[in-house]
């Protein structure tokens, strides 16, 4: 049993409105129909047991003891996707989700970037140091281009008289600016090639995996809200069970998850509690599929 799935329910949950249209059951070819235009106008709408769900309850994160790093509490998978959920924690980057898990946007990967930014202390330093330095060089090519070319420009017989000073310090200015940018361009390179050699990167990349099988019981409500939702969802308490290539975590062992439903209005989204539960055990399963239809 979870705590903290059962604290998610009991405190980011309330009562909703969430109403059931009479064109659910009518095939595209009945709404169509005068009848079917009727029948809906007509038939009283059907109110659904649901409790909202507050998104911003996945929000809770944790201190890994053994790195420092502060990472999710919870976990987030889509009843019809994928039963891997991944997350790539880069320097500047934090991981986001499309529309078939928009839920999961609301984990705070974000977070994680602290202990990056503590991992790669060396790259950042060497870059801001590298940085300076290309400027540098950049703006020493700049003029020792000015002062070489300066005096020949000046004397330059293709201007006049009248146009040759301000016709010279236009063609420095061109000169000056394309040796600036083009030493920047070549030191930059020069300096990732030199930083990445010496003090590279690190990434942090965590996994979490779904490794069981929904009760019977569960099994029939998400099927039949399958119709009612966008997306259905699946709520794990995933704190100390992160896989990562960085951090060394125990193996994945989920908890009581949480069954959330996805309505779309217009440009946002609402989440409703369908179910808590508890895993069932492959062989349990096939044990009370076998005994309720034996062949």
């Amino acid at each position: 049993m979870s705590d903290k799935l059962t604290l998610l329910r009991e405190n980011r949950c309330r009562p909703a409105n969430l109403v059931e249209g009479a064109d659910k059951d009518l095939f595209p070819l009945e709404r169509n129909t005068e009848q079917g235009r009727t029948l809906i106008a007509k038939a009283p709408w059907k109110s659904l047991p649901y409790l909202e769900f507050d998104p911003s309850g996945l929000k809770q994160t944790y201190w890994d003891e053994k790195t420092g790093a502060e990472l999710p509490v919870f976990a987030v998978f889509n009843l019809e996707g994928s039963n891997e959920l991944h997350a790539y924690i880069g320097a500047k980057r934090k991981s986001s989700y499309g529309a078939v898990l928009r839920l999961a946007n609301h984990l705070p990967f974000a977070k994680a970037q602290k202990f990056l930014e503590s991992v790669n202390r060396h790259n950042i330093k060497a870059w801001r140091v590298a940085n300076c330095c290309c400027l540098l060089l950049a703006a020493l090519a700049a003029i020792a281009a000015a002062l070489i070319a300066g005096p020949g420009l000046l004397n330059d017989p293709a201007f006049s008289s009248s146009q040759r000073v301000p016709g010279a310090i236009f063609q420095v200015l061109v000169l000056c600016g394309a040796t600036f940018f083009s030493t920047l361009l070549l030191g930059f390179l020069i300096a990732a090639a030199i930083v990445n050699r010496f003090f590279p990167p690190k990434t942090l990349w965590l996994t979490a995996t779904f490794d069981g099988i929904l009760p019977e019981e569960t099994r029939e409500k998400a099927l039949r809200a399958r119709d009612l939702f966008d997306h259905l969802y699946l709520v794990v308490d995933q704190q100390e069970r992160w896989e990562s290539e960085i951090l060394t975590v125990p193996a994945s062992v989920l908890l009581d998850p949480l069954l959330i439903g996805e309505k779309r209005e217009g440009f946002r989204s609402r989440y409703f509690l369908i179910d808590q539960f508890e895993l069932t055990k492959a062989e349990d399963y096939l044990v009370a599929e076998f005994l309720r239809n034996p062949e």
